[in-house]
């Protein structure tokens, strides 16, 4: 992730969003650790998938109002579609969360075969799953500006969006 960790952790919590779930990924590692170090355990729960981190999310808005933060790879998507659809949808209950997804297999880059598949469709599964997407990638200048827009939409309708 090309955004300064503190920057990124600071505007989370500007935002408050201070109620982190997940499955740890290698490729948001450096951010999963940073939560972990700042992040009081009883607001940081490491979930046992990816559904169930929605699941937690979706019980933690429930109880407080508030809106959490899940974090997973791309390749847990497939675990996270039933609680999405079913409790989180704008259709239904309308639970804002913030996904933030490390995108493996992403278009042009070089990453290990199983990766790749999965890569190539991750915004289309978010696509069909009604759930906008913006990019906070190594090589993308506006990063800190696509957070505040994610954060932005996600308080605004009041479902899920993710930050790739």
């Amino acid at each position: 992730m090309s955004i300064n960790l503190s920057d990124f952790y600071n505007e989370i919590l500007k935002n408050n969003i201070n109620f982190f779930t997940g499955v740890p990924d290698s490729l948001l590692k450096d951010i999963c650790a940073y939560i972990e170090e700042k992040t009081p355990s009883k607001d940081h729960i490491i979930a046992s998938n990816e559904g169930s981190a929605v699941a937690i999310a979706t019980g933690y808005h429930l109880a407080t109002g508030k809106i959490p933060l899940v974090y997973m790879q791309n390749s847990g998507l497939g675990n996270a579609i039933n609680p999405l659809t079913s409790l989180t949808h704008e259709d239904l209950y309308k639970i804002p969360i913030l996904l933030m997804i490390g995108w493996r297999g992403e278009p042009n880059t070089i990453d290990e075969p199983q990766h790749i598949k999965q890569g190539a469709i991750t915004r289309d599964l978010l696509n069909l799953l009604d759930i906008p997407t913006f990019i906070i990638g190594a090589d993308e200048p506006k990063n800190l500006l696509n957070l505040r827009n994610a954060i932005n939409l996600v308080n605004k309708i009041k479902s899920p969006v993710a930050i790739l």
